[in-house]
């Protein structure tokens, strides 16, 4: 450190380490580039692959769905002999001489003979059909229906011509099995338009459907022999074809790594120009919080380090040395400020102890006299009274939650035996709280300004009570009495010293006694646990006081 302060302005060595820092940054961003290229450019081919099977089993599975729904609606027009019948008079009677024989018919209610009406039932149950045409075995005519002229109309069989988008449903007589002859039943080109859409997304696709008659019954983009076409083949015959074009991949990866690269470069320039600006920065940072920490070294311990010109991992340096600075001090300050709370209470300790085994074995004749004199409540109370004694009287610095509970009692009780039939008291300690170190002398004082300050001798119902409760993450401990409670501007007074966190204190070893009240416990809680501990009081004049002490889980590091 003698040397630091004329070679502090020497070139550092961060100037080389940029430059090699911002090269290896280089290399390593434009590799990441160019394999996110790579991973983006097989990604989309396997997502084109997975999409193409996925259209390829949706369209199969559409078109054989259809077709089983074409089959029956065709079955259906020949299911019983009035149809079959109906359908032969359409063919082979002229259409007023049709109409007339509808009419001299008679069929069963259920079942209609008219063709007309039995096609418009399937253009009604079937909305996928957009069109029939009925060609009889042996006839001349074919019968030929769409969904805008259900009615429909005959035309030559020579001129006849099956939509491309219909199935060929060969029908046969439901008794004999004799073949009638063939339905076309067509089918709206929407229903795999919309079955495609669903499945293949954003992605451009070509479908072809052949029927087993090499004929195309359906197509969606361009078909050429530069695809990769997967193949695929319905139970009646119907082949399906289908691909991503090759110019998406390629197009879509092309233009994916331009923008990569671009960005890449984008960052590179932006990180340079970065990390040059911090770097020259840095160094002029790093002397500052060099020279301060060599000051406070040498002894200006209420410096501390400029904040305002650090960045990033320099500032959190600073930051956490001023903090540890600034602990240091308050933890200096607290344990001076212990020391002297202690050292006082040990002078008043010594003061109190005027021969104490004296005093003791004096205390336990007296208790055995009274017992051998049957005067057991006489004894008890001399016992109670020696118990809290010995406690008083000892140099320990801390006990348990359940001793100075315990201690709490013995003092209530002592205080309950002037006046038996007007003061209650009790206390609760929740299991697993009952080793819980606390300081000594804690608890008794708020018990002893209820008993001195608090008691209403006018009133049969007082009562205080003590509760150590086990909450999720802390402690709390309750003290709650009934008693004539405090004036506002006595609460207001003390909420404000509890609200310090801080204590100045001047020894004084003369005869005057310092209070040990709220305050004074208020101040060994907080030297004790810290900012663990927060303590609050609430009272109402003739109505009691409640003090509220909870006490923090310790963290597990």
């Amino acid at each position: 450190m003698k040397n630091w302060r004329p070679n502090r302005m020497k070139q550092f060595w961060l100037h080389s380490l940029l430059r090699t820092y911002t090269w290896v940054m280089i290399v390593i961003i434009a590799s990441f580039a160019l394999l996110i290229s790579y991973v983006n450019w097989d990604s989309r081919e396997k997502e084109a692959r997975q999409v193409s099977q996925r259209v390829l089993t949706r369209t199969v599975s559409e078109v054989e769905y259809y077709y089983r729904e074409s089959a029956r609606s065709a079955q259906s027009l020949v299911e019983n002999q009035a149809r079959i019948e109906g359908i032969y008079k359409y063919f082979s009677l002229s259409t007023p001489d049709y109409f007339y024989w509808q009419l001299e018919r008679k069929a069963s209610p259920y079942i209609s003979v008219s063709i007309y009406e039995n096609i418009d039932d399937l253009y009604v149950r079937n909305d996928f059909v957009t069109g029939v045409a009925f060609v009889l075995q042996d006839s001349t005519e074919v019968y030929v229906s769409k969904r805008d002229n259900r009615s429909g109309y005959k035309v030559s069989a020579d001129a006849f011509k099956p939509d491309a988008n219909s199935f060929a449903i060969p029908v046969s007589d439901p008794v004999s099995d004799q073949a009638l002859g063939v339905i076309y039943v067509s089918v709206s080109s929407d229903v795999f338009y919309k079955a495609i859409d669903n499945t293949r997304g954003s992605i451009p696709i070509a479908v072809s459907i052949t029927s087993p008659f090499e004929t195309d019954m359906f197509h969606l983009g361009e078909k050429n022999d530069r695809e990769e076409w997967l193949l695929d083949e319905t139970a009646h015959g119907y082949q399906v074809q289908v691909a991503v074009p090759r110019d998406y991949v390629l197009s879509g990866s092309i233009f994916s790594s331009i923008f990569i690269l671009a960005l890449s470069l984008l960052f590179i320039v932006i990180l340079y120009v970065t990390l040059k600006k911090t770097f020259s920065k840095y160094q002029t940072q790093v002397v500052d919080l060099v020279e301060t920490i060599h000051d406070i070294a040498q002894g200006e311990q209420g410096k501390r380090i400029d904040l305002t010109k650090k960045d990033q991992e320099l500032l959190l340096i600073a930051e956490t040395t001023n903090d540890m600075l600034d602990r240091l001090e308050r933890n200096i300050h607290d344990i001076y400020q212990l020391e002297l709370s202690q050292k006082d209470a040990n002078m008043r300790a010594l003061q109190a102890q005027i021969n104490p085994h004296f005093m003791y074995n004096t205390l336990e004749f007296l208790r055995m006299y009274a017992v051998m004199e049957n005067q057991n409540e006489l004894a008890d109370i001399i016992y109670e009274f020696s118990s809290l004694l010995r406690n008083n009287i000892s140099d320990e610095r801390e006990t348990t939650l359940k001793q100075e509970v315990e201690f709490c009692r013995k003092y209530s009780y002592l205080c309950m035996v002037r006046y038996p039939k007007s003061i209650a008291y009790g206390f609760k300690i929740d299991p697993g709280l009952e080793e819980m170190r606390i300081p000594k002398f804690t608890l008794q004082p708020l018990v002893e300004n209820y008993f001195a300050h608090g008691v209403d001798h006018r009133r049969t119902d007082n009562v205080i009570s003590i509760k150590a409760l086990k909450k999720e993450g802390y402690v709390e401990i309750l003290v709650t009495d009934n008693g004539r409670g405090m004036p506002a501007d006595k609460l207001a007074e003390i909420q404000d010293k509890l609200a310090q966190r801080t204590f100045e204190h001047t020894v004084d070893y003369s005869g005057k006694r310092q209070s040990i009240g709220i305050v004074n416990v208020h101040e060994r809680f907080v030297l004790y646990f810290g900012d663990r501990y927060d303590i609050s009081v609430e009272s109402v004049e003739q109505e009691g006081v409640r003090y509220r002490i909870t006490i923090q889980n310790e963290e597990k590091g």
